[in-house]
Order: structure tokens, then sequence, then C-alpha cells
């Protein structure tokens, strides 16, 4: 049986040699390159223009590349457009479109650094509309604005850092399996699913966690000064809040819609009407301004 079907394949072979196939070539680096962005007009108005700049959903640094689908890293795509923005003098504003539920601590920082620093080196005002969730690290991103809009039924908060460690010990033990892993140090496989945590392990690891939550505590109470310290006490615990119950606590300032944070920049800037635009690709959704790409 195996050598009749060696042969069956042997004489496809020969069969699509002979008849001269045209077999279609398939560019895969093609594939995996992004389009550039384009300026899209959300809304045309005034010559001074609003930036929507989208932070949209899991946080990450670079591309991430599987098979024919590159997804493009958070980081990486709002390099690439605050990049285009500064070459362009009308941009006198940034709405920060988020609905991401965080993701990556390095990047959500960065981002929250990048955003932070365009504005002051522009010298122009970031609003924060929340159009579905801000969420953990997509929060920190938030706090590098100057005031925060959020849907009525946007979910914000869980602020804070978390590890995920997993142990799979109970049952390799119920299996018969043994860990025979060598170590260079007591701490080296620390965190492994191999085995469970000791108390010093976990005294090792929640000092991580410790130290970055601080970090997001400060970048709070740095960008937040209305929070109390029974509002920082809430907010620190980790909870999920509805706009309404954030609003109480003042992690962000008005409940609306897309049309309350043009609104807001107008009050800050001064310009009415301003043109709003987006940067997305050719490729991307033709949507307005609660469309995902």
């Amino acid at each position: 049986m195996f050598s009749k079907r060696i042969n069956m394949i042997a004489g496809c072979l020969v069969f699509f040699t002979l008849s001269g196939c045209a077999f279609i070539s398939i560019d895969l680096q093609s594939l995996m390159t992004i389009p550039r962005m384009q300026e899209r007009v959300l809304y045309k108005g005034a010559p001074e223009k609003v930036l929507v700049v989208e932070v949209l959903g899991l946080i990450t640094n670079t591309r991430i590349r599987q098979m024919f689908v590159t997804q493009e890293g958070t980081l990486e795509r709002l390099d690439g457009i605050l990049k285009i923005a500064a070459k362009d003098p009308s941009i006198k504003a940034i709405i920060l479109k988020i609905d991401s539920p965080g993701g990556s601590v390095t990047a959500s920082d960065l981002l929250f650094r990048r955003i932070s620093e365009y504005k002051t080196v522009k010298n122009i005002p970031v609003v924060a509309c929340i159009t579905n969730l801000g969420a953990s690290g997509a929060y920190m991103i938030a706090l590098s604005s100057d005031r925060i809009v959020a849907l009525p039924t946007s979910m914000i908060g869980n602020i804070g850092v978390l590890m995920p460690i997993v142990s799979y010990q109970g049952l390799m033990d119920m299996l018969g399996i043994r860990n025979e892993t060598i170590t260079s140090g007591k701490y080296k496989d620390a965190g492994s699913p191999m085995r469970d945590m000791t108390e010093e392990d976990r005294a090792v690891y929640k000092a991580i966690v410790d130290e970055m939550f601080a970090d997001f505590i400060l970048k709070v109470k740095n960008n937040r000064p209305q929070m109390t310290a029974e509002d920082l006490k809430i907010a620190g615990d980790g909870r999920i809040m509805t706009a309404k119950f954030a609003l109480e606590h003042h992690l962000i300032d008005e409940i609306g819609y897309y049309e309350n944070a043009v609104k807001t920049v107008e009050n800050i800037t001064g310009i009415k009407n301003p043109t709003v635009v987006v940067y997305r690709r050719d490729t991307e959704n033709q949507g307005g301004f609660y469309s995902w790409p």
C-alpha cells in the first residue's frame, strides 16, 4: 500500500512537470509588511486639526508575526503616528481614544512617557476618551492626558500589577512525574510551573510586584491631584469600576462621548469647530471615531 502511494505521488509530479503547469508564486515578505498610515478626515472644520490617537486592544511593544498575519505593536504604532504628526503644525490637540484591557507594564509605561513628552514638546493638550475599556495599563496611559472623558457604559480602573504564576506540581505528583530541574541558584526556577513556590520565592516576586505598583500609584498621584487618600485607597485595590463610580472617585473628569471630548479640546485651546483627523491605513476600517482599524 505504501509503495503504491509513492508511485501515485511520483506520477503526479511527472504529470505536472510535463504539462507545464504554472505555479502561483506568493511573496510571503509582502504579506508581513504593514502599509503606511495616511490621514483620514473624520470631520472637516477649521484649518486647525485635532488628531485622534488610538490605543486599542492588548498593549504590546513590537509587532507579532504569526503565520501570514502580522500584528502591529501598540508602542510601535504610536511611535509611527507621533512621527507623522510632528511634521504637521496644524495639529493643535490630541484626543487619545482608549479601548484596552491593558497589557505589558513596560509598553504601558513607555506609551505614557511618549505621550507626556510629545504634548510637552509640542505644547498641545491631550484629552483621553475611554470608549469601552480603560483598565490597568490602559488607564496608566490615560494619565498622560490633561482631562479624561469616559463613555457612560465604559469600564475603568483595575489599577495595579499582576504576575500570573501556575504550578503543576500536584498534577505531576499524581502522574508520577518528578521535577529534576538543575539550577545555578535557589531562586533561578522560582515561579516555574514545575514546582510549588516557597515562601522565600513568593517574597521575591511580591517585592517586584509591589515596586511596580508603587510606580503606578505615583503616576496616579502626580497626574490626578484631585484624588483624595480615600480615592487612592479604593482605586489601588485593583477593582474595575463603572464610569459613574470612577467619576465619583476622581479617576475621570467627565462622563460623555466623542463630542464631549471635542468640546473639551475646544474649551482648552479656544479653537472652534476644529477638523478631526486620524491616521489609518488603506487596508483598515473606513469607519468613524468608534470603529476599530
